[in-house]
């Protein structure tokens, strides 16, 4: 769930796409202000419909960090009016990414319940997908979805709301073509490794609000020694677990090759048997040892012998 860069310096730099620096710069105490400002760019919120504040729900904290390598959703926030605020960054799509983005969403919705238990006191949850990677099959950058009627599109709520913004489909390396708020936030976040302090940065950028401090905290992350030893060991983490996970699947593909392989022979010694072929010639023709095909022969005629349409039941009878 990162991107790392070697190009300088000969040292690895840890981006906003890494999750716990994403975290450290949005859900640190201190620093809702930039939250606010990163969720109103993303979700591009203009006038009134703008977020004013908010309080985020599991701010950041480094020795609860250090147990807790598996939390369900990155950063949750509320804000005045009650409205929670779902955001995960996720840099791979699996084909199971979206059963995951129902789970989440649900649960940071009936989470609520847990305080007061009335359904009256639920609130909209506004959950917001980062993706490295395509899944929605739409042209557009930012993709928002509502339970809605199949055929009007009307909404039946707007209780939960589901939003994806695809770095993948963003192509503004360079600052002098990024105009909007949305675009400039978008660079930031998917190029933040060009920029490693804010001298680095172009007069356009600085301009645009948080994105200065933006830049000053990630380069915290990646230089305050508590913090890079932290995501240095997030990385090996994700690194053994991958590895491992692959090695399991190709273990696992093997296995079931040689398990239908072995089914394949199995057949086709059961079908030379019944086409009246010998022990020695069905033993030459796949390679079984004769033990096996014994084995076989014995399983065929007991099964025949087990069928009601059976000739072999059927002579027993007449013997009766």
């Amino acid at each position: 769930m990162y991107i790392l860069d070697d190009r300088r310096d000969g040292e690895k730099f840890f981006n906003l796409t890494h999750d716990m620096v994403f975290k450290i710069v949005f859900s640190s105490p201190g620093n809702e202000r930039l939250l606010t400002l990163l969720l109103n760019a993303l979700l591009q919120l203009r006038g009134k419909d703008q977020i004013e504040s908010l309080e985020i729900l599991n701010p950041f904290n480094l020795p609860e960090y250090r147990n807790d390598k598996h939390s369900i959703i990155d950063v949750r926030a509320m804000d005045k009016a009650g409205r929670r605020y779902c955001i995960e960054v996720q840099m791979r799509a699996h084909k199971e990414l979206i059963k995951r983005v129902v789970y989440y969403s649900s649960v940071s919705y009936a989470r609520q319940l847990a305080k007061s238990g009335s359904y009256a006191d639920l609130n909209k949850t506004v959950c917001l997908w980062i993706m490295g990677e395509t899944i929605i099959g739409e042209p557009d950058i930012y993709n928002k979805f509502l339970i809605s009627h199949v055929e009007t599109h009307k909404p039946l709520t707007d209780l939960i709301e589901y939003h994806f913004v695809e770095l993948s489909k963003f192509d503004g390396e360079k600052p002098a073509k990024l105009r909007s708020r949305f675009e400039k936030w978008l660079h930031i976040l998917k190029f933040g490794d060009l920029y490693r302090s804010v001298e680095d940065l172009p007069e356009d950028l600085k301009k645009e609000p948080g994105i200065i401090e933006v830049v000053n905290n990630m380069a915290i992350a990646n230089t305050d020694e508590h913090l890079r030893e932290l995501l240095i060991s997030r990385e090996m983490f994700l690194l053994d677990m991958n590895t491992e996970k692959q090695a399991a699947r190709k273990e696992g593909r093997q296995e079931g090759l040689e398990e239908g392989r072995q089914e394949g022979i199995m057949l086709v010694a059961q079908n030379l048997l019944k086409m009246g072929q010998s022990i020695e010639d069905v033993c030459k023709a796949t390679g079984l040892l004769p033990e096996q095909v014994k084995k076989l022969a014995g399983m065929n005629l007991l099964a025949e012998t087990a069928s009601p349409y059976s000739p072999v039941r059927k002579t027993n009878k007449k013997r009766k």
